[in-house]
This record gives structure tokens, sequence and C-alpha cells, in this order.
């Protein structure tokens, strides 16, 4: 006490009988280490960080083949789903479901240029492949991110969710996800071989080669099993599982 800010993640919602999070701010390279798809750390374009991070440790999405596909990235599979997991230890790590992550994607049009209930539908439901990993890692879909907003912003596409919802209020400042740095999502741009979509530091979604240096804030389902301690939910305040 209090809960050190590295420990903190932030509740996505409850699918079927499983809690997804999402880490609070952006990992660092003692958690996701410096291999696999690391590129180092940055400081120049922060202008909107919202965090407490003096520099921002970067990574690519592939490096290595210049794929959008999932399964090939070593952000996927060494940082995430080795050095993260390593890192946290097992009485956590066993704390994690295996996920079957929907890594389809979908086209800029069927994404980007949706509000987020069509881009759920294009990006989870009927993605442009039929292509899963299973791991206990992840990322965020874009579509959590359009749904983080507060619904007043579901009407805008997510392409311009830099800008005003339907009310007149900047978007950004209603999106509890929004981070204000650079960061990646899970789905690939399925317009383009070699790109994928990322959250842009003033909060809109765009794609992006994935050699692209980016944030990264892993993503997970908790076991079914895994129980409320205590907390109130706020930062001060966390929730608490056993």
């Amino acid at each position: 006490t209090p809960c050190p800010t590295d420990n903190l993640y932030r509740i996505i919602g409850v699918f079927e009988d499983k809690v997804k999070l999402i880490k609070y701010d952006y990992a660092t390279s003692t958690l996701l280490g410096t291999d696999g798809d690391y590129s180092g750390s940055d400081t120049s374009d922060t202008n909107y960080y919202k965090g407490s991070l003096t520099s921002i440790d970067q990574y690519s999405w592939n490096n290595v083949t210049n794929k959008n596909t999932w399964s090939e990235s070593n952000l996927n599979k060494i940082n995430l789903n080795t050095n993260f997991i390593n890192n946290i230890g097992s009485t956590w790590a066993n704390k994690i479901a295996t996920t079957t992550w929907k890594v389809g994607g979908n086209t800029f049009d069927n994404i980007g240029s949706s509000v987020p209930s069509i881009a759920y539908q294009n990006e989870i439901v009927a993605p442009a492949e039929n292509t899963t990993y299973d791991a206990k890692i992840g990322l965020m879909y874009v579509s959590d991110y359009g749904f983080a907003a507060s619904p007043s912003a579901w009407t805008t596409t997510l392409y311009n969710y830099d800008g005003n919802d339907a009310k007149g209020t900047s978007i950004k400042t209603i999106n509890w996800m929004y981070m204000g740095y650079n960061e990646w999502t899970i789905s690939r741009h399925s317009d383009n071989t070699n790109s994928a979509f990322f959250v842009n530091s003033t909060g809109n979604v765009l794609g992006s080669n994935v050699r692209s240096d980016n944030g990264v804030r892993p993503s997970f389902n908790l076991e079914s099993s895994v129980k409320y301690v205590s907390g109130s939910g706020s930062m001060s305040d966390p929730v608490r599982v056993n």
C-alpha cells in the first residue's frame, strides 16, 4: 500500500465468465525485455501523454518478417508471451486465462472509418480472415478502445476520435483508455500485408507499418476462478484479487 503504478490495470469489461484487463500505463522493458521486437525508448512525442513514465519503451508489431501476421510477431511470442509472463511470476501468470484472440483484422474502411459497433462486427464477429491465435497475453482491440469512450462518442468514427463527440466534448477527455501516446492494437490492417492498427497520440485510430515503433499495453483475461478481495476500483483504492 499504495499499489505500485506498475501493478495497476484497468478493467475493459466482463466477457462471458472472464474479466478482461489492460495495463494502466505503457509496459517498460523491465517487463517486456529488450529482445524480441524492442526498438528503444522515446521522450520526443509525449505532448499528450497522461502517465508518469519519464520515457516510453517502444516496440515494433513485427519487425522480423514485416508482415501483419500475429503468429509471426516477436512482440507476441517473445515480449508478451514469454518475457511478460516470466517477469510477473508464476503466481500471477497462473491467474491469466489462455484466450483465443481474433487476429484476422479488416480494412481501414471497416474498422478505422467505422463507429465502434460496426468496427466490433468487422473486427471480432466477421473479420476479413477467420484467423485466431491462442495465448495468454495480447493487446487491446480497436473496438475495445472505441467503447472505452462515453456513449456520446459512439456515433463518431474511430478515425475521428481525436475530435469531438455529438455533444461537442473532446473525445480524448471522455475515453478512459486513452493514454496520449502512439499505441499498438492487436488487429491487422487487411488493406496492406504489412500494416496494423494503432491509436495515435492525439486519440484517433490509424494504420501503420508493422515495423513502426509504438507503446504497448498488455491485455489479458483473468481465469474465472480469480475472486474479488477488496477495493472500490479507484486508483487510490484499486480492486485487489486473490
